[in-house]
């Protein structure tokens, strides 16, 4: 219902969320994504919304990582005369779309994000704005770790930050700690992708008294 067979929105005033990777998925990234950013244009026309939220491989493409990129990017880029990085930079279009994109959102009480949220965001005084601005700021940047904690370094952390976390499907986590991270944000549960699961997985839930 979101669709129809022409590809154009049918959702009226609804949300559709992406939460990130429709980069490095085969030989059809840029079409991929110029069909986001139509459906986005649509829906803004009915009332409706699309969320696309920044996965790890959108990071790598901005940041100029291409080991996951089909090679046919390779060759577009040398026919352009450009080198691959370009393909995504502030000069183009579909580069500087896709860097105003949030790395979290909040709807209807429900936080969504590529990877997840690791429990130590509790000891930072952020907000999702302060988290996206962050993000946001760091997108063409990549990591390397320094010295000292700090949100920023958690944020933007290849392991532990929300477009790379995988905590939620390891085992390690406790209820406390992921709820502790709910009640931070004011948040009823957390939405991710990244990590494979091959059916709908639900995790750390119980009914309150």
């Amino acid at each position: 219902g979101v669709i129809n067979q022409d590809l154009n929105w049918t959702f009226g005033r609804g949300h559709l969320v992406l939460v990130g990777d429709f980069m490095d998925r085969g030989m059809s990234t840029t079409q991929v994504l110029w069909f986001i950013y139509k459906l986005e244009q649509e829906a803004k026309e009915k009332g409706g919304h699309v969320h696309f939220i920044i996965g790890n491989h959108e990071l790598y493409n901005m940041q100029g990582k291409f080991k996951s990129a089909s090679p046919k990017y390779y060759g577009v880029a040398s026919i352009l005369g450009k080198q691959q990085h370009h393909l995504y930079d502030d000069n183009s279009y579909i580069g500087k779309w896709m860097a105003s994109k949030n790395t979290i959102e909040m709807i209807n009480g429900n936080l969504f994000t590529h990877g997840g949220i690791h429990p130590d965001i509790v000891k930072y005084e952020v907000s999702l704005e302060d988290i996206n601005r962050i993000s946001r700021e760091s997108y063409r940047k990549p990591f390397f770790p320094k010295p000292g904690k700090t949100a920023e370094q958690l944020l933007r952390s290849t392991t532990k930050g929300l477009s790379w976390y995988r905590g939620y499907f390891e085992g390690k986590l406790t209820q406390d700690e992921v709820e502790a991270t709910l009640h931070k944000f004011k948040a009823k549960a957390i939405i991710v992708g990244h990590t494979p699961q091959w059916t709908v997985t639900v995790s750390y839930t119980h009914l309150r008294a």
